[in-house]
C-alpha cells in the first residue's frame, strides 16, 4: 500500500464538490486536522462509496441531509487521532444489518451486491484504522438516520507533518 501523509479535510472537500447535488452534502472539517498516513486513492473509495450509501439511504427523505465531519480526537495515550464522521436523516440501519453490515453480501438494498462497506472496511483496516457504524437517534430513542465514524491513528510525524506543532512529542 503505497502511504504517506495526506490532508484528508483536502480529500473530503474535492470528493464533496462532485456531490453539492441541492446542498444536501454538508462538510464540517476542522482546519486543525493533523496529515494522516494514508493512500489517497483507497481513501478516495472509501468516501465515494460512504457518501454514495448515504444519497442512496436518503433517498426518500423528505429534507434530506448529509454530513461529513472531522476533527480531533486524543487517544487512550494522549496521542492525536483523526476522526471522520458522515451522518445522515435516512431510516438508518435495520437491527439485522447492524451486526452483518461489513460482511461480503450483506446488503439490505434491492440492487445493492453488499460488497461496498466490506471493501470498505479492509481499506480502512489495511490502514490501520477503525470503522464503526450505528443510529443515530432522538431524545425519545426514535431513529434519526445512520452515522460511520472513521478512527484515523496512523498520523504522519511532526517532520512531515505541518499542522503538529514541533512541541508534540513524536
Amino acid at each position: 500500500l503505497p502511504i504517506s501523509p495526506l490532508d484528508l479535510n483536502r480529500l473530503i472537500e474535492e470528493i464533496a464538490t462532485l456531490f453539492s447535488v441541492g446542498g444536501r452534502l454538508q462538510t464540517k472539517l476542522a482546519p486543525d486536522c493533523p496529515l494522516v498516513m494514508g493512500d489517497a486513492v483507497q481513501l478516495r473509495q472509501v468516501i465515494l462509496n460512504l457518501i454514495g450509501n448515504a444519497i442512496e439511504a436518503t433517498e426518500h427523505t423528505e429534507q434530506p441531509q448529509i454530513e461529513i465531519l472531522t476533527g480531533v480526537v486524543k487517544l487512550a495515550d494522549g496521542a492525536p487521532a483523526v476522526r471522520m464522521l458522515v451522518r445522515e436523516n435516512g431510516p438508518g440501519f435495520a437491527p439485522s444489518m447492524l451486526a452483518r453490515a461489513f460482511e461480503p453480501y450483506a446488503t439490505s438494498k434491492p440492487r445493492g451486491t453488499g460488497l461496498g462497506l466490506a471493501i470498505v472496511r479492509k481499506i480502512v483496516d489495511e490502514h490501520g484504522a477503525r470503522i464503526d457504524l450505528g443510529n443515530r437517534t432522538d431524545e425519545s430513542g426514535a431513529v434519526r438516520g445512520a452515522q460511520i465514524a472513521l478512527l484515523f491513528t496512523k498520523i504522519a510525524k511532526s517532520g512531515e507533518n505541518p499542522r503538529v506543532s514541533a512541541a508534540t512529542p513524536a
